[in-house]
């Protein structure tokens, strides 16, 4: 079994991007938040504001903290957390939060106004982003494993993590590229390379299509859907049909990332002994 790669080629057509799937509410055993992703759309100098609900579900009352932390993902997909307002990507100094200390009652709820105040600069016209993160805090006084000789104050429970998109509405600087058409598995399964190359989050998705050059036919793979960040790669994998005899093929990995863009993809000559 051979494979060679041939250039990147442009497809005349374009069809319309999903808009992407988020879980609206995250609990973490004792409190629920929602939604668990806000994105703001606001031009250079503008603010804006959204809401949180947070749910205590115990039957006690309880204080909650509300944390920002930067986040970057590496080029294999691992996510490193960083200090608030250290990354060159990151929103968290434009937000404040009201409050960011509180307490609930059993069954109660509360909303969070999350305020996003854009500053009017050149660097403001691109994605930033940023986490934010709420905990159940414990007074150490009723945790019965607390070291007696510690001060008081609180202890960290594991909390739920929001993420805080904001984009420009009216930039829309996006742009991807596909690369590395390559052999994972002999005969099962194939991986391009996905880069964005823009300002802007990226939504899309990438299929195979599988052409037998014995009997000219021609068949269309599910896609793999994905969102990037900007300047991410990702690594996109895609499954070969069992059903493929031996001969000669033409397989063909489409990125179609956006309404806007033309089709993209690449070729690679497949042979089956």
């Amino acid at each position: 079994m051979k494979a060679k790669n041939r250039s990147l080629f442009s497809i005349g057509l374009f069809i319309l991007i999903f808009l992407i799937c988020t879980i609206p509410s995250a609990r973490a055993q004792r409190f629920e938040v929602a939604p668990t992703r806000l994105n703001f759309n606001l031009e250079p100098g503008q603010n804006g504001q959204m809401m949180l609900n947070v749910k205590n579900h115990t039957d006690k009352k309880k204080t909650y903290l509300l944390s920002l932390s930067d986040w970057e993902v590496t080029e294999s997909g691992a996510v490193n957390y960083l200090n608030p307002g250290t990354s060159n990507k990151s929103c968290a100094d434009w937000i404040t939060l009201n409050p960011p200390f509180f307490e609930l009652q059993p069954n109660e709820s509360k909303k969070i106004a999350v305020i996003l105040r854009v500053p009017d600069t050149p660097e403001a016209n691109a994605t930033k982003w940023t986490m934010l993160f709420v905990q159940e805090a414990k007074e150490q006084n009723e945790t019965a494993a607390a070291d007696k000789g510690t001060k008081a104050g609180v202890t960290v429970n594991p909390s739920v993590g929001v993420y805080i998109f904001q984009s420009p509405a009216s930039y829309n600087n996006v742009a991807a590229l596909i690369q590395n058409f390559r052999e994972v598995e002999k005969g099962k399964i194939v991986a391009a390379d996905v880069k964005n190359m823009g300002d802007v989050i990226v939504q899309g998705k990438v299929y195979l299509i599988v052409s037998d050059l014995q009997t000219a036919e021609e068949y269309q793979l599910e896609p793999r859907e994905f969102t990037l960040l900007p300047g991410v790669t990702k690594t996109i994998q895609l499954s070969l049909p069992d059903s493929m005899a031996p001969g000669h093929y033409t397989l063909t990995a489409v990125l179609d990332y956006s309404p806007d863009k033309d089709l993209e993809g690449v070729i690679m000559d497949y042979e089956i002994k």
